[in-house]
């Protein structure tokens, strides 16, 4: 009788343990998406408000798409192009970056800073189509 119950105290303890590990690796999972999905929703924020701005007429304080990021930035309400804060993401320094190409705006925010790629990484395109989605991770977002 002893030894079944050492052996199914040694059992529970197991699976109990077992249940722990899973618990854990959910969790760390579920933070590493909710990191993911907020800095999209910051790059995306950020990509609206640029959008907005081009859709108004330069003589009401319109830009061009590709024109200057820092002005650009400025215009939609942030005090420049570099170190935009993404709070409430999760990571040692989110911040957003905004850079200028032909005819279209590049938001990207990190996890540990926009152009830092040891951290999660979100691209943001702002083209005459509006926002989207490009990249997370430096992989590759395909519409289909």
């Amino acid at each position: 009788m002893g030894q079944q119950q050492l052996l199914l105290l040694v059992l529970s303890t197991v699976i109990v343990g077992l249940a722990t590990v899973a618990g854990i690796q959910a969790f760390d999972e579920g933070q590493n998406q909710a990191t993911q999905d907020a800095l999209t929703q910051r790059a995306l924020g950020i990509g609206n408000d640029l959008y907005a701005v081009s859709q108004k007429p330069s003589q009401l304080g319109g830009i061009n798409l590709g024109g200057d990021a820092a002005n650009a930035a400025k215009s939609a309400g942030f005090s420049g192009a570099e170190g935009i804060s993404a709070e409430g993401v999760g990571g040692s320094n989110p911040e957003c970056d905004i850079t200028s190409g032909t005819d279209q705006f590049t938001v990207k925010c990190g996890s540990d800073g926009a152009t830092d790629s040891s951290g999660q990484t979100v691209q943001v395109v702002v083209d005459s189509d509006g926002p989207s989605l490009t990249k997370v991770d430096g992989n590759d977002i395909t519409s289909s």
